[in-house]
């Protein structure tokens, strides 16, 4: 008994320090001397990786699959764009958006969260389409055509860079927190039976609301900080069907229902994507999809749940639930906090 102790406080103390070490080597990333399309190159994908980790929170924990996150990711970059457009603090624009976004969730989702399965994902497809065309055709989005950012300073590309490993970071600790409460716990029990979570307590529609207004924050908050970057946003850009494509498909790709596969997917995913739009620009749609069932038929759990199958393999039987204490934060047979 005394002698598995030292293994598991050894497990533990590394699997809590590894994320601070990530940290520290993103934050000194920039002084490593990387080129300004590199540092673009990370920047893009810590805002992605945001948007993910968004999405998980209710694709993920609540089991609530939706096609309509390019809603709040377009409605946080707009507000985020005309507040800085009036001289509002980019932080501030920024802490606008996300609550502009968070507003908006509660618009879409207390109509929709009555639906389940199909129709709701039906809904939120309709949402996404309706939004994106009448934002093509309000004066104050600029209409079709645009919006261009006034920038009231220097253009400083790592205080962008900054600013999305910032949000990354509150993005994740969210997800974290979220994951070891109680509140995490009522998610996890309506994704399995929402009938059976209501016999023991659980609203389920207020829970959905909530986790949908923090994610739709999240993401708001990541669509500001990408309009600023760009300073120039269109509907047809932020609104557009297949960036809430995207965004559901990276915590697909590294893993749902967990911490740190939203985040692995939007690295893998921030990695390829420019590549594939720029060689494939007619079909990089096609091929998101093509992904997509490749990674539900093959590996359902995405890369951790694959990286999980293959360390058990490895490890004796008498060692897997050490394993798991390891990888997901608790054992399996528990529940799932990677």
């Amino acid at each position: 008994m005394k002698t598995g102790t030292p293994a598991s406080g050894i497990r533990f103390s590394i699997s809590s320090v590894l994320p601070w070490l990530l940290l520290v080597a993103l934050i000194f990333l920039p002084s490593a001397g990387l080129g300004t399309n590199l540092i673009r190159l990370f920047f893009l994908t810590l805002v992605w990786i945001v948007t993910s980790v968004a999405w998980n929170l209710v694709g993920g924990f609540a089991g609530q699959v939706s096609f309509g996150f390019a809603v709040f990711y377009g409605v946080g970059a707009y507000t985020g764009a005309l507040l800085m457009n009036q001289g509002v603090s980019p932080y501030a624009a920024m802490a606008g958006a996300a609550a502009m976004a968070s507003i908006a969730s509660l618009i879409v989702g207390a109509p929709t969260f009555r639906l389940r399965g199909p129709y709701f994902v039906i809904a939120t497809i309709g949402v996404n389409e309706a939004v994106r065309v009448l934002m093509s055709n309000l004066a104050i989005t600029g209409g079709a055509s645009g919006l261009r950012l006034r920038e009231h300073g220097p253009y400083r590309q790592v205080e962008h860079y900054y600013t999305a490993l910032g949000a990354a970071a509150i993005a994740i600790a969210i997800s974290a927190v979220i994951a070891r409460s109680r509140f995490g716990l009522a998610l996890r029990a309506i994704r399995q039976d929402e009938d059976a979570a209501a016999d023991v307590g659980v609203n389920a529609y207020v829970c959905k609301l909530y986790v949908h207004a923090i994610a739709a924050a999240l993401t708001g908050m990541a669509g500001a900080i990408f309009a600023r970057y760009a300073a120039y946003i269109n509907p047809q850009g932020v609104f557009a069907f297949n960036t809430s494509i995207s965004i559901l498909l990276m915590p697909v790709i590294g893993g749902i229902g967990t911490i740190w596969g939203p985040v692995l997917g939007g690295v893998v995913f921030g990695a390829i994507e420019e590549q594939l739009v720029a060689n494939f620009p007619n079909i990089h749609l096609l091929l998101y999809g093509g992904l997509l069932m490749l990674i539900v038929l093959v590996e359902p759990d995405g890369l951790v749940g694959l990286f999980h199958r293959i360390v058990r393999r490895r490890g004796s039987d008498s060692r897997s639930k050490g394993i798991d204490k390891v990888l997901w934060g608790r054992s399996r047979l528990e529940g799932r906090e990677l």
